[in-house]
C-alpha cells in the first residue's frame, strides 16, 4: 500500500522550508569568508560544477542512469548547462580558471602579445589612460567595464605587484607576476576554517544518510542569555574546557593510530570549537 501523497507532499515543503530558512545564514558566513579572495563568477562556475558532480552522483547511489535530461531535473540547471559542465569536465586541457580579477588581469598582461614588449616577450610598460594598448585596455579586456582603472590600479599598487611611472604620460609597469588578494596568515586561517566547516558537513551528511545506530556525534550547546559584561570570561573558561578535551582526544587517536601509513586506513577525527556573536553587525542570528 503507498503512502499518503499529501502528507509526503507537506513532509517535502516543510523539508525546504527548513533548509531555505537557516541556509542564508551558512551562505552569509561563507561570503564573508570569500568576499575579495575568489570573484562571483568563479564560485558560480565551481557552484554549478559541483552541483552537476553531485547530482550524477547522487543518480547513481539511486540506481538511475545520470542522463542529461534526469541531471537537468535534479539540479534545476537547463540541459546545455549540464552538457557543457559535462565536457569541460572531460576536457584534460581545460584551462584552470582565474579565481579573482586581478590574477586574470596579470595573466593577460603577461601572455597576450598585444600587451608585451615585442623585444623582451615580457609585459609592456603601459599608458595608464586611453584606448587600445594601455592599462585601460587592459582593464576592459581581463576584468570588463563594471570595474574602474582607478579600482584595479590601487588593488595592485597596494600587493606590490605594479609600479607607476610618473611623467607626461603616466604609465605603469608590472614588477611582480604573483599577487596575493589576501594575506597568507589570513589565507592559511581561511584554508583551515574551510576545511573545519566541511569537516562539519560529512558528520551531517554521514548521520543523514546512516541508521541511528551508526550516527556520529555531531551536537551543539548555546544560550540566548548571555551578558555581554561576562563573554571574555565565558570565552576563558571555555578554552579551558576544550584545550582539556583537545589533549584527551590526541590521546585517543594516538592509541588507535598505526604505526605507518597503508592503503585501506581510514582518516577519522575530532572537531572543537566555541562560537558565538562575535560581530557587531545584524547577522540574522
Amino acid at each position: 500500500m503507498s503512502g499518503n501523497p499529501q502528507k509526503k507532499r507537506i513532509d517535502l515543503q516543510f523539508d525546504a522550508n527548513a533548509i531555505t530558512g537557516i541556509l542564508p545564514l551558512l551562505l552569509r558566513r561563507l561570503v564573508r569568508l570569500l568576499v575579495g579572495a575568489i570573484s562571483f563568477p568563479v564560485l558560480v562556475d565551481m557552484l554549478r560544477s559541483i552541483y552537476v558532480d553531485e547530482g550524477k552522483k547522487k543518480l547513481e547511489r539511486s540506481g538511475s542512469k545520470p542522463t542529461k535530461s534526469a541531471l537537468a531535473l535534479i539540479t534545476g540547471l537547463d540541459t546545455r548547462v549540464v552538457s557543457s559542465v559535462l565536457q569541460d569536465g572531460q576536457n584534460p586541457s581545460q584551462t584552470t580558471v582565474n579565481v579573482n580579477p586581478e590574477l586574470a588581469l596579470i595573466d593577460l598582461w603577461n601572455s597576450d602579445p598585444f600587451f608585451q614588449n615585442p623585444e623582451t616577450g615580457k609585459a609592456a610598460i603601459l599608458p595608464i589612460e586611453g584606448r587600445g594598448r594601455t592599462f585601460q585596455g587592459l582593464v576592459l579586456r581581463s576584468i570588463g567595464r563594471n570595474i574602474t582603472n582607478k579600482t584595479v590600479l590601487d588593488k595592485l599598487l597596494d600587493g606590490g605587484t605594479i609600479r607607476v611611472i610618473q611623467g607626461d604620460i603616466e604609465q605603469v609597469e608590472l614588477i611582480s607576476k604573483v599577487y596575493f588578494p589576501i594575506s597568507s596568515d589570513y589565507a592559511r586561517s581561511l584554508e583551515v576554517g574551510l576545511l573545519e566547516s566541511s569537516r562539519v558537513l560529512s558528520a551531517v551528511i554521514h548521520n543523514i544518510q546512516s541508521e541511528p545506530e551508526a550516527r556520529v556525534p555531531q551536537q551543539g550547546r548555546w544560550t540566548y542569555r548571555l551578558d555581554p559584561k561576562n563573554y571574555l570570561d565565558f570565552r576563558k573558561k571555555a578554552r579551558a574546557l576544550l584545550e582539556k578535551q583537545i589533549k584527551e582526544g590526541d590521546e585517543l587517536l594516538e592509541e588507535y593510530e598505526e604505526g605507518e601509513k597503508q592503503s585501506g586506513q581510514l582518516t577519522v577525527g575530532i572537531g572543537w570549537y566555541q562560537w558565538g556573536d562575535h560581530y557587531d553587525d545584524n547577522d540574522g542570528e
